[in-house]
């Protein structure tokens, strides 16, 4: 990658097809996924396999209903198939188990068994170190300004997937 246009380790986007706003929502792209990988990589400890795992996990153990595997995949972004797998892991382990839904015959609902609360509690224990050292030096009020910004180009992402510009 050392090929690509950098500056100060953003890339450099074209002003002439980007306006300023499009130019520095790309390089927010970028930086996110730059960001997704560097946190994917890490090796921090965890009483789970992967992160993908406390992902699914959380957002069974948070949920205030029961979800199924594709309400997870949608709130997250991911493909279906990819989160099936990754609770049928699970369910193997005895994180969670499948239970019938009443408002559809083949979509199960995931419930985290005590064994799977338990996991969820230890990994947010776990992570608590790593955050605070990955929020070093950055204020609340900058975390918070920065998280309702990614909110709402988030949005504005499902809104334009919706109106079928995507």
């Amino acid at each position: 990658m050392n090929d690509l246009p950098v500056n100060e380790g953003r890339l450099a986007f074209d002003r002439s097809v980007h306006t300023e706003q499009g130019a520095r929502v790309a390089e927010l792209v970028d930086e996110i996924l730059r960001l997704h990988g560097r946190v994917l990589s890490v090796n921090k400890a965890s009483s789970l396999g992967s992160s993908a795992q406390a992902i699914v996990l959380a957002a069974i153990v948070v949920a205030p209903q029961p979800p199924t595997v594709a309400r997870i995949a949608r709130s997250l972004g991911h493909a279906r198939q990819g989160i099936q797998r990754i609770a049928d892991v699970m369910a193997q382990q005895g994180l969670l188990v499948y239970a019938d839904n009443p408002h559809h015959k083949t979509s199960k609902l995931l419930i985290a068994t005590e064994q799977g609360k338990e996991a969820y509690a230890q990994a947010n224990r776990e992570s608590a170190q790593w955050t605070d050292r990955v929020a070093s030096g950055l204020s609340a009020a900058e975390l918070e300004q920065t998280l309702g910004v990614l909110r709402r180009v988030r949005r504005n992402l499902e809104q334009d997937h919706v109106e079928g510009f995507s």
